[in-house]
């Protein structure tokens, strides 16, 4: 097992983005903050799959099983985007298990980016990811997913500080302990369709986890 630790506070015993200055709006990651122990994004490649986790705040673990199989443990952070998949992405079906989780999170589900256009995505199956402009509501693996865009200015990106696009949609309705699967085709071919920027070339795509705003809790997953 290879294990990678990001801390500034001590470390959980279980097995990026800033600190706000007010409430953000209800399921949409909170903007205008004031940098404060921000940890780099940390990625590698294990298994055959690539892993990513960002911290700020708190503090946070990621742990590898075999296969696509990954545990994030979190404590009181700011913010904490981690998870495991490809780089590049790909407009693939991506399987996945949520074996565990618990404590409070904002998502889990299908994450990633683009540049040129430099977009991030999100397909949130479990949690929300709302905020911003509502665009359409489409249908995809028998859920109905709502797309809502907005528009980061001067926020932590893969390119550092940028201003870049937000992909939204949310179902919501995944529980834990069952095989599911997100086709991403037919989320991206309704983003590049219908979010007015397009899509651009792949980065990475992971099965996240994100949480926010002093949130602590765990998770174990696979994806597949």
């Amino acid at each position: 097992m290879i294990i990678m630790l990001l801390t500034s506070s001590p470390l959980l015993t279980s097995c990026n983005k800033e600190n706000a200055s007010a409430p953000e709006p209800p399921g949409e990651r909170q903007t205008g903050f004031i940098k404060d122990d921000v940890t780099p994004e940390d990625q590698g490649t294990i298994n055959g799959y690539f892993w990513s986790l960002y911290r700020e705040g708190g503090s946070a673990s990621i742990t590898h099983g075999s296969g696509g199989n990954f545990a994030i443990s979190y404590s009181n952070v700011n913010d904490v985007v981690g998870g495991k998949g490809w780089n590049p992405g790909s407009a693939r079906t991506v399987g996945y298990n949520v074996g565990a989780l618990s404590g409070s999170y904002n998502f889990v589900g299908v994450y990633g980016w683009t540049t040129n256009p430099l977009i991030e995505y999100y397909v949130a199956e479990m949690g929300s990811v709302t905020g911003g402009t509502y665009v359409n509501t489409m249908s995809s693996d028998g859920h109905s997913y709502s797309f809502y865009k907005s528009l980061r200015v001067d926020a932590p990106s893969i390119i550092g500080t940028a201003t870049f696009w937000q992909y939204k949609d949310t179902w919501g309705g995944a529980s834990t302990a069952q095989n599911r699967s997100v086709n991403m085709a037919n989320h991206i071919n309704n983003w590049r369709n219908t979010g007015g920027q397009g899509f651009g070339s792949y980065n990475y795509m992971i099965l996240a986890l994100e949480a926010w705003g002093g949130k602590s809790g765990y998770i174990n997953a696979t994806v597949w």
